[in-house]
């Protein structure tokens, strides 16, 4: 199981700033593929609807009570590598990659 963190390419609406998404699955690939379907979560729901564009930015192994962890620290940007820029060259990985290129990835 892991932990995942998604970025948003710009905030939701003016009212709700949100532009991250963090939440937990057994596999990863589904559960992106969810997302980008507009299904999984009301937020990624809301972002197919207005057009707005997300990528997986990380990653950590653990399970529901990991998430919880990290969603009560309620820090999305401080976790974001794209928004602390603490990316260190690897932002082509996470704007240049397919469904195809993870499945079947241990994460």
């Amino acid at each position: 199981m892991c932990v995942y963190l998604l970025h948003f390419s710009e905030p939701i609406s003016p009212d709700h700033t949100a532009q991250h998404y963090l939440g937990s699955t057994e596999d990863l690939t589904r559960r992106l593929a969810e997302h980008r379907a507009g299904a999984g979560s009301r937020l990624c729901e809301v972002a197919k609807e207005r057009g707005i564009d997300f990528v997986l930015v990380r990653t950590w192994q653990g399970d529901r009570g990991k998430e919880r962890q990290l969603k009560r620290r309620k820090s999305g940007p401080k976790l974001c590598p794209l928004c602390n820029g603490n990316h260190s060259g690897q932002l082509s990985l996470f704007f240049d990659f397919s469904l195809a290129d993870v499945e079947g990835l241990e994460f």
